[in-house]
C-alpha cells in the first residue's frame, strides 16, 4: 500500500482521455491484478442501458458486464466495497455459470454526477483473492476512486453527458431564474416560439416531463454552472 501516493500522482497528471484509458493497463501491471476497469452507469430511462466501460476487456466479459444487473444495482444503492463473488452469493446467483463469474474480482462503488455512478471493478488473481486481502484493497481504492471517476467526468462528459446548444443553455438558465417564455423571448431578442422550442429541445435531452423536472436534471448535471 505504500505506493498510493505515486497512484495520486499518476491520476493527477491525467490530461487526455488516452493518459486515462493507459491508467488501467498501468494499474494492471503495477498492482499484478488481472484486468481493471472503470463501469459508468447512468440512471436515466432514456440512455441506453449499456454502460460505459473503461480500461481493456475482452468483448465476452463486457457483455457479461451488460447483461448482469446485479452489479449496477449494487453500484446505484451502496458505498461500500464489496468482492464480486459475495455479491453473486448474497443475490442467489450461480457462481460458477461462466468464467467470468469465477474470476475474483473487487468492485468499489462511486458516486457520480448527476444522474451518474460509477464503480471500479478490478480482477484479483487468486493467490492474492484472500478475504482479508480484499477488504483492504477495498478501502485502498476506495480513497482513490473518486479521484479517478472525476478525471473520466471531466475528460468524457461530452460522450456520455448531456449536450446542449448555447441558445438552450440560455434558454434553461433563464426558465431557472423563473422567467417565463415570453419574459426570456424579450431577454434574448427571439420569439416565444423559439424560446418554446429550445425548452422543448432541453426536456427531451434531459428525459423530463416538463421544465421543472429539467431546470432540476441541468442543476444536478453541472449544465448551469457554464452558461
Amino acid at each position: 500500500m505504500n505506493n498510493i501516493t505515486n497512484m495520486f500522482k499518476k491520476i493527477d497528471a491525467i490530461k487526455s482521455k488516452d493518459d486515462f484509458n493507459n491508467l488501467f493497463s498501468e494499474i494492471a501491471i503495477t498492482f499484478q491484478y488481472d484486468r481493471a476497469n472503470l463501469i459508468v452507469f447512468r440512471s436515466s430511462p432514456a440512455v441506453e442501458k449499456h454502460p460505459y466501460i473503461y480500461g481493456n476487456i475482452s468483448e465476452k466479459i463486457k457483455f457479461s458486464i451488460f447483461d448482469d444487473d446485479i452489479i449496477r444495482k449494487y453500484c446505484f444503492s451502496e458505498s461500500s466495497p464489496i468482492s464480486y463473488q459475495t455479491l453473486l452469493i448474497n443475490n442467489t446467483k450461480d457462481c460458477y455459470d461462466s468464467s467470468f463469474h469465477k474470476q475474483a474480482s473487487l468492485l468499489i462503488p462511486i458516486n457520480g454526477f448527476g444522474n451518474e455512478f460509477a464503480c471500479l471493478f478490478l480482477a484479483i488473481p487468486e493467490l492474492i483473492a484472500q478475504p482479508e486481502t480484499l477488504e483492504k484493497l477495498g478501502w485502498y481504492w476506495l480513497m482513490l476512486s473518486p479521484l479517478i471517476y472525476d478525471k473520466c467526468h471531466k475528460l468524457f462528459k461530452a460522450d456520455h453527458g448531456i449536450t446542449m446548444t448555447k441558445r438552450e443553455l440560455e434558454c434553461i438558465k433563464w426558465a431557472a431564474e423563473g422567467k417565463t417564455s415570453w419574459e426570456i423571448s424579450q431577454l434574448l431578442s427571439i420569439s416565444q416560439r423559439t424560446v418554446d422550442f429550445h425548452l422543448a429541445n432541453c426536456i427531451t435531452k434531459t428525459d423530463s416531463i416538463s421544465r421543472q423536472q429539467a431546470i432540476v436534471k441541468c442543476v444536478l448535471n453541472g449544465l448551469l454552472l457554464t452558461t
